[in-house]
């Protein structure tokens, strides 16, 4: 059985105060992003070829998706933009130019 300890320290799991309009954009996308995410693990189960439309929605995301890369590749890249949406809540958008480099650096680390 877990405990959890409450300690009195000043900065506990605080953040800025966020602007309506970037708090909005960034729960619009997670919405999205999880639908995306939906979609592509039913595509995975049924082991059914991923969508152009599915494609486009990703890179609409910043999520660089190439003809040959998989479902569960493509499931992979929106954990890491739904992490760095958690992670850095104040940013109004998360994703660089960079996604198509991580996405070939998660292909990596997976195949390792």
């Amino acid at each position: 059985m877990a405990v959890f300890v409450r300690t009195r320290v000043s900065k506990q799991l605080t953040w800025p105060t966020e602007d309506e309009e970037i708090r909005s954009r960034r729960r619009h996308a997670l919405c999205e992003l999880d639908g995306l995410l939906a979609q592509l693990e039913e595509i995975n189960l049924r082991g059914l070829m991923v969508p152009g439309w599915v494609r486009s929605a990703l890179q609409r995301h910043g999520i660089h998706v190439r003809p040959h890369h998989s479902a569960p590749e493509m499931i992979e890249a929106i954990f890491l933009v739904q992490e760095r949406y958690m992670l850095r809540p104040e940013q109004g958008d998360p994703i660089g130019a960079g996604c198509a480099r991580e996405l070939d650096e998660l292909r990596r680390r997976m195949a390792s």
